[in-house]
């Protein structure tokens, strides 16, 4: 996979609903948060249901699972990436900020040299 990053954002003014764009922000990450809560719990549900089916409870073996360095890793790239999820709007916002600021010192430089 190259190392090359494309940019896949809408470009434009996103909205706000709120006086405070902070909150705004809160709001898109705890509707993050809940949209992986949910999709997680469905996961959770169907897994259990499908083993009580088979006869296999599944809350003592979870109660005594010790993931091994595999599992470990897999787990924190899946927390890596959740964050990710969680904070693009912010991101988003600080390229924005820093786009604006380089066209800005751009435009500036060319009218010191014209």
């Amino acid at each position: 996979m190259s190392d090359t990053h494309i940019k896949r954002t809408v470009k434009g003014r996103r909205p706000q609903f709120n006086d405070d764009l902070a909150m705004d922000n809160v709001h898109g990450m705890i509707m993050a948060l809940a949209a992986e809560l949910a999709a997680l719990h469905d996961r959770v549900d169907s897994m259990e249901r499908v083993a009580a089916a088979k006869g296999i409870v599944l809350s003592d073996e979870i109660e005594n699972f010790v993931p091994d360095a595999d599992a470990l890793v897999a787990r924190e790239d899946w927390r890596r990436a959740l964050l990710k999820r969680m904070f693009y709007v912010l991101r988003e916002q600080v390229d924005d900020v820093s786009q604006r600021e380089n066209e800005q010192k751009y435009a500036d430089f060319l009218k010191e040299i014209a």
